[in-house]
């Protein structure tokens, strides 16, 4: 009786320490801009007197900080600078709730990445199901970086509005 137990306390650390290697696999973000990517999603990275530069998007794959169940997401960081799950906003359906992901310009990227310090924080905002699949199925029949681009024209238009 005393073998069985142990063989049984025996698999049962093995597995803890199986899903301690699969949670240790997964990366968990920082506020490190070393390990985002920052789009410009302005004019394809071309330069000229009449092409504009930005806006920028600044992401990183990975796991929140303090997530109770790690799950990889994608990650975009706010100018206020708060994480948050891209999904959050994609789910939405209306393209200008995406301006608030966006910095302007690179200085204000940087400048963001000047004030982060110790652990990222992470908003944890919902995320409705339906609008989501309806985002992901009009992503598959294009380009997403495409996608991009044509909403970062959107996107500088209302900036021209709003300023008018």
């Amino acid at each position: 009786m005393t073998l069985t137990l142990l063989a049984k306390m025996k698999s049962v650390l093995n597995a803890r320490r199986e899903g301690l290697k699969l949670v240790s696999r997964m990366r968990t973000i920082t506020n490190d801009y070393h390990d985002a990517q920052v789009l410009n999603l302005g004019s394809r990275g071309k330069r000229g007197p009449y092409l504009e530069d930005g806006p920028y998007l600044v992401t990183q794959t990975g796991v929140a900080p303090r997530d109770p169940i790690p799950k990889t997401r994608m990650f975009v960081l706010r100018p206020d600078g708060c994480w948050v799950d891209f999904n959050a906003y994609a789910c939405q359906g209306k393209p200008e709730v995406m301006d608030e992901l966006v910095f302007p310009g690179i200085a204000e990227v940087m400048q963001t990445f000047s004030r982060l310090f110790a652990q990222p924080r992470v908003l944890d905002l919902p995320i409705n199901e339906e609008g989501l699949k309806a985002w992901i199925e009009r992503q598959a029949a294009g380009d997403p970086l495409q996608a991009a681009y044509a909403w970062a024209i959107e996107y500088r238009k209302r900036q021209r509005d709003k300023r008018r």
